[in-house]
């Protein structure tokens, strides 16, 4: 705890600096994920539907101010060598009692548009994998609020036991002026924390996220390098870092979503 200690002290100054001119946004907002799983030979008739039918009522959700905004991803790199599901589909909110009985709210929405097999088949499709709530405990974006990021970064975390207060304060302390400075130098669109709120316990696995926002996959490939931890923390020792990070968590697993529509 001694390292982190010394490390809040040396960078809070910088952090302070750094987020001048970045644009902060959805911190202290929730988000509604669903996994969902579609068969191949669906998937087509999938996206139509989810363009020409889901589509529409978010944007309703949204005029009403149920919701702030929506996201529909396919996955295009999954985390795992055997994936569970293909798509996922984000809801973002202000109150987390905006998704009680969410679900069944849209479907309703569905029947009303159209009440016939095709729309029982899709229903059907939307019918998650898993679902889970999150809370955004820091966000931060560029500017250029008129860019959509094509593709997003899911990175899992187990946090472990305890440590819950010192990886946060790590991830807003040292990991954020090092996103900064590659939103900076326009290798970067964004970047959240999370923490689970559902479902939970240590068998799930994790309890702690971030989101990495790109529009080029050839972004990828430079995130903590060395070089990018020295220009953005001048005279701090590397090795430390990656250290006091690694006694924080551990990353469950890494997948990348690429937009395929939205609403906000």
């Amino acid at each position: 705890m001694k390292k982190i200690t010394l490390f809040s002290i040396q960078l809070l100054l910088l952090v302070l600096i750094s987020q001048l001119g970045i644009a902060q946004t959805n911190e202290g907002y929730y988000m509604h994920v669903d996994y969902i799983n579609v068969d191949k030979t669906d998937i087509p008739a999938f996206e139509n539907q989810i363009s020409n039918i889901l589509k529409p009522i978010q944007e309703s959700r949204i005029n009403d101010e149920v919701i702030a905004e929506w996201y529909f991803y396919e996955v295009a790199y999954p985390g795992t060598q055997e994936p569970s599901y293909n798509y996922v589909v984000v809801s973002i909110s202000e109150e987390l009692t905006d998704f009680d009985d969410s679900r069944d709210k849209v479907f309703n929405r569905i029947t009303e548009m159209s009440d016939s097999q095709t729309t029982d088949d899709f229903k059907n499709m939307l019918i998650p994998y898993r679902s889970e709530l999150w809370r955004i405990n820091n966000s931060v974006l560029t500017d250029d609020s008129s860019e959509i990021s094509k593709y997003f970064i899911m990175d899992y975390m187990d946090v472990h036991l305890g440590m819950e207060y010192a990886y946060q304060m790590m991830e807003d302390e040292v990991a954020l002026p090092i996103h900064e400075y590659r939103m900076e130098i326009d290798r970067m669109n964004g970047w959240e924390l999370y923490s689970l709120i559902v479902p939970g316990g240590t068998e799930y696995g994790y309890n702690f996220a971030t989101g990495n926002y790109y529009s080029n996959l050839q972004h990828f490939e430079f995130g903590f390098t060395e070089e990018v931890i020295r220009q953005s923390h001048p005279g701090t020792d590397v090795n430390e870092i990656n250290e006091t990070f690694s006694e924080t968590r551990d990353l469950v697993r890494s997948e990348v979503w690429e937009l395929i529509d939205y609403v906000r």
